[in-house]
């Protein structure tokens, strides 16, 4: 049996319940190449569909997702181990593929030295794009990564 939360998850872009943000976000990743920043932010409330929106357009535009959970990798050997090299290799079947570092908030500012300006200098370098996930963008340890990444805001749903 299915956990609720993967049996009604969006399977595809139209899916997710945020058509304004996923229409940008869709307009980002596939005019990734185009852009001026390598990167975009989605930031919102818990449950708002922020990861979910990057599974269902990777699934639209048939691309992989490398996910890294930034409350599990959060000093800057670590974000260079698990991103550096997901960000130039096409992945094994040569698909293209969205790199997403889910949860931003759980990377500290004083215990994870070192971590959001690794974060910073791959994206800089990034051949994918890079997915930002967080709850509150605008604490001032992140300005690095706003600076390098278009904001896409994803708002509470309704009951």
């Amino acid at each position: 049996m299915k956990p609720w939360i993967i049996k009604y998850a969006p399977r595809c872009c139209a899916d997710v319940p945020q058509p304004g943000s996923a229409a940008d976000f869709k307009r980002f990743v596939s005019g990734f190449k185009n852009q001026k920043k390598n990167a975009v932010l989605l930031y919102g409330p818990s449950g708002s569909c922020k990861s979910c929106a990057v599974y269902a357009l990777a699934a639209d535009l048939g691309l992989e997702v490398v996910e890294v959970n930034a409350s599990d990798v959060r000093n800057s050997d670590q974000i260079n181990e698990k991103l550096g090299n997901a960000l130039k290799q096409r992945s094994l079947f040569s698909q293209g593929k969205i790199i997403l570092v889910d949860e931003l908030d759980g990377i500290s500012g004083t215990k994870d030295r070192g971590g959001i300006p690794a974060l910073a200098k791959l994206i800089a370098k990034s051949s994918f794009p890079v997915v930002l996930t967080a709850n509150n963008p605008f604490d001032k340890k992140f300005s690095s990564l706003r600076k390098k990444a278009v904001k896409i805001e994803f708002s509470s749903l309704p009951y």
